[in-house]
């Protein structure tokens, strides 16, 4: 079964970030994609570009469309990337976001694939 970890993080704790903290949450990122990968576990990951580089398009009620910049939520959690993975069940699916580094801020949302 297939499994989409969608992370959040609030963008701007990176600007207030001790030097070299994000090579070294980048770096734990990078061992844990290495072993998804030897353990066939990795499908597709993604990091994403910043939410001040975004639009949104909305279907408004009239039928007509809005083009907006930005992300549609207004929050200080931003969509940062995401990770699917082929899972046995949500336990181990669970098991591997609570090995990911998303340093002290920020979520990570789990939600399995319709078969």
């Amino acid at each position: 079964m297939q499994f989409l970890f969608l992370l959040t993080q609030i963008e701007e704790a990176w600007t207030k970030a001790p030097p070299g903290e994000g090579e070294r949450v980048y770096q734990q990122y990078m061992a844990l994609e290495r072993e998804m990968k030897e353990q066939g576990k990795l499908v597709a990951s993604v990091r994403l570009r910043p939410r001040s580089e975004a639009k949104t398009l909305r279907n408004l009620a009239n039928g007509k469309r809005q083009l907006v910049n930005g992300p549609f939520a207004d929050t200080e959690e931003a969509l940062g990337g995401y990770y699917i993975l082929e899972c046995a069940s949500m336990d181990e699916a669970l098991a591997w976001a609570e090995r990911m580094p998303n340093y002290g801020h920020g979520s990570i949302e789990i939600r399995p694939f319709w078969e």
